[in-house]
């Protein structure tokens, strides 16, 4: 059976971009934060770049017994939930990573690179077989309680002309639930829209009423109606998006930016057993709602030890924490 995120999981992945291009190496002060807050029995796998910082690591993270760091030459990338794949029982299953929107889509070589170097990963860290499935899905867009699968209809533009429902059926044992995409989401994530509580009940984002957002929340109560049509209980989680822009390369476009920061966006958090570390972020003050107190408190008494950080940087690149992590 393929693990969920509210499986039983003990280990943690993170990169950590010292050294690593787009800007990401900005983001160092953050993950220094990140992985101090991490419970000490959580085994943390820390893949990094070098050598030299391999030690710079041992160093500054020596009170921390329980982390392995693993160097990969050149290693360049943040987003572990989207490149990495699934763990089940005695098996890993890898999708091929090869993201199709804006400048993303011409960086074949690299992403070749990534998909060789994780089941390199997966090797010196689990000790497993690794499963490829014929499908360039992002793990982002996989949101599953190890039976059924929320995917947007991004997986379809990814993989033209092929049964992806058969395939993960035949490959996984889970049953797709290919659900629309937003039209004004290029990235096309299922994981920025909800995450699954249990194998019966799933978050879902609620928005609040603003006019920017109008659009966005006509698409979450689709998600919401279609959770419920396929018998999921269906709980909130109180995100409010900002409409702030990212610039990005993408050609063809009547703006600069077609991608948006993550600011704002509390469902993509990292879970291991009854532990949420949840995104906090500096939000315009224009509500009455304090977002970061009431979703702690809304997870507190779902049963969850909730423990923040602010994400505001880290939301200019687009993502936030689960788009980083990766568990098992």
């Amino acid at each position: 059976m393929v693990k969920a995120d509210f499986s039983k999981s003990n280990h943690l992945f993170l990169s950590y971009p010292k050294g690593f291009s787009n800007d990401y190496e900005s983001l160092v002060s953050f993950y220094d934060e990140l992985i101090e807050i991490i419970p000490n029995d959580i085994h943390l796998f820390i893949i990094t770049n070098t050598i030299k910082i391999k030690k710079t690591l041992q160093a500054k993270f020596r009170h921390k017994q329980n982390i392995d760091i693993v160097v990969i030459n050149y290693w360049d990338e943040i987003w572990l939930r989207d490149c990495m794949g699934m763990f089940a029982e005695n098996q890993f299953f890898k999708f091929n990573y090869s993201p199709n929107y804006c400048s993303l889509k011409n960086e074949v070589k690299y992403y070749k690179y990534i998909n060789k170097y994780v089941k390199q990963i997966i090797a010196e860290t689990a000790s497993l077989p690794v499963i490829e499935i014929p499908l360039n899905i992002d793990g982002g867009n996989f949101v599953h309680n190890t039976k059924r699968a929320f995917m947007t209809e991004k997986v379809y533009e990814d993989n033209p002309g092929i049964n992806v429902g058969q395939i993960i059926s035949d490959y996984t044992g889970i049953e797709a639930i290919v659900v629309p995409q937003n039209p004004h989401d290029v990235i096309g994530h299922s994981d920025g829209y909800m995450a699954f509580k249990n194998e019966d009940t799933v978050f879902i984002s609620e928005y609040q009423n603003q006019s920017f957002l109008k659009h966005d929340i006509a698409y979450i109560n689709k998600l919401k109606s279609i959770a419920i049509k396929n018998s999921f209980n269906v709980l909130p989680l109180f995100d409010n998006p900002v409409n702030e822009s990212i610039n990005c390369a993408c050609k063809n476009k009547k703006t600069r930016s077609c991608l948006y920061s993550a600011r704002g966006l509390y469902i993509n958090y990292i879970r291991f057993n009854n532990y949420v570390i949840m995104p906090e972020y500096t939000l315009p003050s224009n509500s009455d709602v304090e977002y970061n107190w009431v979703n702690k408190r809304w997870l507190n008494s779902q049963g969850f030890n909730v423990i923040g950080i602010n994400c505001d940087q880290l939301a200019k690149f687009g993502g936030s924490l689960h788009c980083i992590s990766f568990q098992y």
